[in-house]
């Protein structure tokens, strides 16, 4: 347990620093993969329309959060869908 100056034990300390590790890693996950909590992105899903052929559709989503191994994205309907990185890199449409 650590302890603050007066020899006492400080709680808040412990429990401040995964945050601000799990903050850092996801701030980098950020700079790594070039999009930000909160930015709207475009991404480009294959969809089936009634003559059963795939058509390319370009979806705009919002990303909610960065985690270790995939990316939270949510459609202005409220759905949200999950991309690994490398997934995700694939279909994003850089405008």
């Amino acid at each position: 347990m650590i302890l603050n100056r007066s020899g006492c034990p400080d709680p808040t300390y412990e429990q401040a620093l995964p945050a601000i590790r799990r903050e850092e890693n996801i701030r980098a996950r950020e700079k790594r993969y070039g999009v930000k909590r909160g930015e709207v992105v475009h991404i480009i899903i294959d969809v089936k329309d009634e003559g059963r052929r795939n058509v390319k559709v370009s979806r705009r989503m919002q990303v909610v959060n960065l985690y270790e191994h995939h990316i939270l994205l949510r459609h202005v309907t409220g759905a949200q869908e999950s991309y690994q990185y490398n997934d995700f890199l694939h279909r994003l449409e850089r405008r």
